[in-house]
């Protein structure tokens, strides 16, 4: 007889999770070993748990920030853009063909594929209905620039930095 895996519970409130519900997981190992948020990665966390978890915006910013170094070397997924708010990196070549919009305050990535940037742009909840209500509320204060900056696909594609893996290797 097969031996049954532990229930997940949250690292944050000790509470059991659903494996196949909806939580978030900061994946990887992303912490110095001596951070004390360390514990806190690649484990699950209930949503309402880490919404109103204070050490959430440090957190947030520290996984976005290991993202985007380990990003540097990936020579499939390009940065198009990064502000305070919102690091959005793009993979245009098939099969992928989507941009990783990761925001700051959330620490999640969502993906959009690139053929529907400009519906998801205007009706997120449209191309990316499983989005949590953290994620759409911190998406909601960094699309107008999205919009402005990248109305379409073409626009975020453009905005790829071909230099960009060449500055990292050198």
């Amino acid at each position: 007889m097969a031996a049954l895996l532990p229930e997940p519970s949250c690292s944050l409130c000790g509470g059991s999770i659903d494996a196949l519900g909806d939580f978030f997981r900061a994946g990887g190992a992303f912490l110095p070993a001596d951070d004390p948020l360390t514990p806190f990665s690649n484990v699950p966390l209930h949503w309402s748990c880490y919404t109103e978890w204070p050490e959430r915006p440090r957190f947030a910013k520290l996984h976005i920030d290991a993202w985007i170094a380990a990003n540097r070397k990936n020579p499939y997924w390009w940065q198009a853009y990064r502000d305070d708010g919102v690091y959005v990196s793009v993979n245009p070549s098939r099969p992928v063909e989507e941009a990783s919009v990761r925001l700051y305050e959330v620490g999640s990535d969502i993906r959009v594929p690139l053929a529907k940037w400009a519906t998801w742009l205007s009706e997120p909840l449209k191309v990316t209905p499983q989005l949590h209500a953290l994620e759409h509320e911190a998406l909601t204060k960094v699309l107008p620039r999205l919009r402005a900056r990248f109305p379409d696909d073409h626009g975020v594609v453009n905005a790829i930095d071909p230099e960009e893996k060449r500055a990292a290797q050198g």
